[in-house]
């Protein structure tokens, strides 16, 4: 049996505020300028709680999922050699970005000493994430990176990195979220291209011209906030934690996360968990590696990717929405899942950051235990 309880927090997310979970009408609170829902006061000063969660206002829209969907979205090491030996890439309309996170433990060449020729460099935490909020840059400052970048309406960009392009696959998400027309991952990353095809890397950092690339609003059909997860979620955990409503979650952590034995994975984080452990109710967890091959990095093939998530429990007839701890490892999953596969999925970026520290929000857990900073496993 899944026990399923209400996380707390110390403090607020950013993006959104949890006043109450029940559900309700959203015209029993006022809406404050950050968007969130407040509490209403009446005359004798005593406040009623709000019964919804609201989001940010952040500006994006809907332009559906054939906005990001392509029928090539993985490139080969070989087709990348070939380009590369015909010449500069800017003047086929290749744009190669190197999006490593240069791990302490990765046995690949960072960067900064070498790197696949002609491939600049994008620094994702500090480039794609505006100063002192858990928000992404506006379109327009978007416009100005991609432009520096030399990306132009036309250009196809390339992306690779470390770790099964982990990162790589995280900045795929967020070019197609402002619009980027023609994104693709290089299959097998960094891991493919140095060490299973031993390539050669370079230390010359190319310069390119400006682009001419403008970004639009994000497209919210492929990011999913607080409330709509907060909605699923309630149905689920009303079901005993079953997944009863007609979108899928899939956490895509390690299960030792999933479960709530753990905080974060031991093996890639330090110290940042949430303060509540476990995940959301009538999520299936299938951890994001599962789908690459262990020796190249490269995804395994659509239809064996397809049958790990079947299995797991996910019913390709519904939408889906992947999350993670802050929505990186999620992208991987989003990449396999709407890329590969064409199907329709979101990443909920809040993740379990935003959730194991809400107020209010349900928490299933498998450890048996009351998990996290105010249970009996947290220190």
């Amino acid at each position: 049996m899944i026990a399923v309880v209400a996380a707390a927090s110390l403090a607020g997310t950013a993006g959104f505020v949890v006043a109450n979970s029940t559900g309700g009408d959203a015209d029993q609170g006022s809406v404050t300028d950050s968007g969130s829902t407040a509490t209403e006061t009446d005359e004798s000063g005593e406040g009623e709680a709000a019964t919804t969660v609201a989001a940010a206002d952040i500006p994006g829209e809907t332009r559906g999922f054939d906005d990001v969907h392509t029928e090539q979205p993985l490139a080969t090491t070989e087709w990348l050699a070939e380009r590369l030996e015909e010449g500069g890439l800017h003047e086929q309309g290749i744009v190669l970005l190197d999006v490593s996170e240069n791990l302490p433990s990765s046995e690949l060449t960072p960067y900064a000493e070498a790197h696949i020729p002609q491939a600049q460099y994008l620094e994702w935490s500090e480039e794609f994430t505006a100063p002192n909020t858990r928000e992404f840059i506006s379109a327009e400052e978007f416009t100005e990176l991609g432009q520096s970048l030399g990306i132009n309406e036309d250009s196809t960009v390339v992306l690779y990195g470390d770790n099964n392009n982990w990162f790589a696959a995280y900045a795929s998400w967020v070019f197609n979220l402002y619009g980027v027309e023609d994104v693709v991952l290089l299959d097998g990353g960094l891991h493919k291209w140095e060490l299973h095809d031993e390539r050669e890397l370079v230390e010359e950092v190319p310069a390119v011209p400006p682009g001419n690339f403008a970004a639009k609003p994000q497209n919210h059909d492929i990011r999913a906030f607080q409330p709509e997860v907060l909605e699923i979620a309630e149905r689920n955990a009303e079901a005993g934690g079953d997944a009863v409503a007609a979108v899928n979650l899939v956490d895509i952590r390690s299960a030792q996360e999933h479960d709530g034995e753990v905080g974060v994975d031991p093996d890639i984080f330090q110290g940042e968990g949430a303060a509540v452990w476990g995940h959301i109710p009538g999520s299936v967890n299938v951890t994001w590696t599962q789908i690459v091959d262990e020796q190249t990095g490269e995804f395994l093939p659509a239809e064996e990717i397809r049958s790990i998530y079947e299995a797991a429990g996910v019913d390709f007839e519904n939408p889906i929405i992947a999350y993670c701890r802050i929505g990186e490892r999620a992208s991987h999953t989003w990449f396999a899942l709407s890329q590969i596969l064409g199907e329709e999925v979101k990443v909920y970026d809040g993740s379990w950051s935003a959730w194991g520290n809400s107020v209010g929000v349900p928490v299933a857990n498998n450890s048996g235990e009351r998990a996290g900073l105010w249970g009996q496993s947290g220190d």
